[in-house]
């Protein structure tokens, strides 16, 4: 009778049953199930009996798991009183330790300080909270549970608990958008991996100005600081966010309780005496014990315009049959401020010298194609494409006036939109063949360049460059000591706000030009410059360069050809005659010259000697003596008439 109740009782309690919501593995090693075998067949081992006979209180109210010749484990129930145990098939594996996850529960103040077997092991009964923990990673033995009836079987657990410490007490600042992580130590023995899931926790808390502390609410949109509580390793983390609209200000947050995760058996081996048999297991029980008591001070953000907006990381050396893709990225110190929204590559279509068309896209949002586009899958050699990006804003973010914009380092022009900036042209590519080899260029030579002008020209740009040049002028342009400029290309020179519109005297102005290789080729800070046959020295302004094998891949450079001009040189006015002079007393009134032909020779000499002007003549002449040419010109006059005269008096005689 005896052996057949026991055997009905082995079939139900088997080696795996659930017992709070949570499966306890519990067993016996495969060389004690044979020894035991023979004995406990004459066992009576009742459940009940077992039940009353238990050390442990509060274990009263637990499921019995055994199998024959396995251990039979005692669950505590201090923290919640679970549901009966679900039946498992048996099996003759040995046992090993297993995580008895329950939902988190909070141990009351009063209750944390009691001496139960489940809760705080009975090892403190002080009435401070924290003194009335256990210490961490305490041992408790629980005693034996015996079991009569011709034999006994006996039960030997051995409680340790672990807490984990969640201890904040350091003033904390919190910006608004911002988060702020806090990692606790580590604690031996960590948080078993089956228990992680259920320890992650997420608290939203409303900052109450009247009490000045952070209050618990439980919908996240009237909350203003969120915290999340998640193990990490051994440790928990905290990650504290203000995340709402709420004034600044200091608020105090504070919790202090222990919290009961789950608990894990394993079976450590069993022992006889005389006909009993005493099966010894330990439960592990875990506890997260938080003690916060934290000044919390809310910093609220203003709207602040952006003045930088960065793109890094495109991909613009694509090979002939690659397919674009969206590589573009933001610093991550920027990751709260703005975000990419979508990238662009377009072909464009030089036949029409005057304009580049577009005739195919990509977009990385499929949503922005236009409607019966051509699509580009992917790039073709030879073939001149263009990229473009928009950044999207992120909350009350805004763009200044004066924001400047880079894509990969490069200043770009942009746009703003509703929500963001667009920058149409950030970059552009030829698809050709990868290079194989790359070359350095030596000298740059430029040719017909003009470096200087006079006070009041025009600037003009004439510089050209060898045919088979392994460099690319990019633009012209002049800088004068007063801050002036002007530049050869209308897309920089349009900008300019204090323009040359022609040259000053006494402004000393300096000469400029902007390079860029040609494919394959690359400048070096070695690389010479010679300007209409003459080598001529120059200062880097500004250069995209690789950092790690000094190859330079755009040079602006301010040379130092320089011209100052003259003002120009005005001439002493004629003197007026009066129309009317007034006699003076005792002077006489000046004779008139007699009528003769006496200045004839002279004149016709000066006529004689008088030859083709040359260019220089000519360049004199806007600048030379009025008098001069006055006079010569009466000269001339004077001789015309005087030999018109003797040839009418000739005729006279005849």
């Amino acid at each position: 009778m005896n052996v057949s109740h026991f055997d009905k009782q082995a079939q139900r309690e088997s080696t795996c049953s659930l017992v709070h919501g949570t499966w306890r593995c519990v067993g016996a090693k495969i060389a004690c199930a044979g020894a035991c075998a023979l004995m406990v067949g004459q066992l009576l081992l009742p459940s009940v009996a077992l039940a009353t006979e238990c050390a442990d209180p509060a274990a009263g109210t637990d499921e019995v798991a055994a199998a024959p010749v396995t251990p039979t484990v005692a669950e505590d129930t201090a923290a919640t009183t679970a549901p009966a145990a679900s039946t498992a098939p048996a099996t003759d594996a040995a046992p090993a330790a297993q995580a008895t996850v329950e939902p988190q529960q909070t141990i009351p103040a009063d209750a944390a300080n009691e001496p139960s077997g489940a809760a705080l092991a009975g090892q403190n009964a002080s009435g401070d909270d924290n003194a009335a923990m256990p210490a961490s990673n305490a041992i408790m033995p629980c005693g034996v549970t015996d079991v009569t009836g011709g034999g006994g079987v006996r039960v030997n657990t051995t409680v340790v608990d672990h807490y984990t410490n969640c201890e904040l007490s350091d003033n904390i600042t919190l910006e608004k958008g911002q988060s702020y992580t806090h990692d606790f130590p580590d604690v031996e023995g960590g948080i078993p991996e089956a228990l992680a899931s259920e320890v992650v926790e997420v608290k939203y808390y409303r900052a109450d100005a009247a009490s000045g502390t952070l209050v618990e609410v439980q919908d996240a949109s009237m909350s203003d600081v969120t915290a999340r509580f998640e193990p990490v390793g051994n440790h928990m983390r905290l990650t504290l966010t203000f995340t709402g609209g709420a004034a600044g200000g200091s608020y105090r947050l504070t919790r202090n309780e222990a919290l009961y995760i789950g608990s894990a058996l394993e079976y450590t081996g069993t022992d006889y005496e005389g006909s009993s048999t005493i099966l010894n297991e330990t439960r592990y029980d875990y506890y997260l014990r938080y003690a916060i008591n934290s000044e919390i001070t809310l910093v609220a953000s203003e709207n602040e315009a952006l003045h930088n907006l960065n793109v890094n990381d495109v991909k613009t050396n694509y090979a002939p049959g690659e397919a674009p893709r969206a590589t573009a990225t933001i610093p991550a110190a920027d990751a709260d401020k703005y975000e990419i929204a979508y990238e662009c590559w377009e072909e464009m279509d030089g036949s029409d010298p005057a304009e580049l068309t577009p005739v195919a896209f990509w977009y990385s949002d499929p949503a922005k194609y236009p409607t019966g586009a051509r699509r580009i899958e992917h790039f073709e050699e030879g073939k001149f494409y263009m990229y473009s990006v928009e950044l999207r804003l992120k909350g009350d973010n805004t763009v200044g006036n004066d924001c400047m914009m880079y894509v990969n380092g490069h200043w770009t022009h942009h746009i703003k939109t509703v929500n963001g900036v667009f920058a149409p042209n950030a970059d552009n590519m030829l698809c050709e063949q990868p290079i194989d080899e790359w070359r350095a260029i030596d000298v740059i030579e430029i040719n017909g360049a003009t470096t200087t002008f006079k006070a009041g020209d025009k600037p003009v740009f004439t510089a050209n460059v060898p045919t088979g040049s392994n460099f690319l002028p990019q633009c012209e342009y002049w800088t004068g000591s007063d801050g002036s400029e002007v530049n050869s290309q209308e897309f920089w020179d349009q900008n300019i706000t204090n323009h040359i519109d022609a040259f000053k005297p006494g402004v000393t102005y300096r000469y400029g030009i902007y390079l860029k290789p040609a494919r394959g080729f690359y400048f070096t800070p070695n690389t010479k410059l010679v300007i209409n046959g003459q080598e001529c020295g120059y200062q880097v302004a500004d250069s995209v360069s690789d950092e790690d094998s000094g190859w330079i891949y755009t040079l602006w450079l301010n040379t130092d050809l320089t011209f100052t001009p003259e003002a120009t040189p005005t001439s002493d006015p004629l003197p007026t005659p009066d129309p009317k002079p007034t006699p003076q007393p005792g002077v006489k009134p000046a004779a008139k010259p007699a009528a003769k032909p006496v200045a004839t020779t002279t004149t016709t000499k000066t006529v004689e000697k008088t030859t083709p002007a040359k260019k220089g003549d000519a360049v004199l002449a806007t600048t030379g003596d009025t008098i001069a040419m006055t006079v010569a010109a009466l000269g001339i006059a004077g001789a015309t008439v005087a030999a018109a005269g003797l040839a009418a008096t000739k005729r006279r005689e005849h």
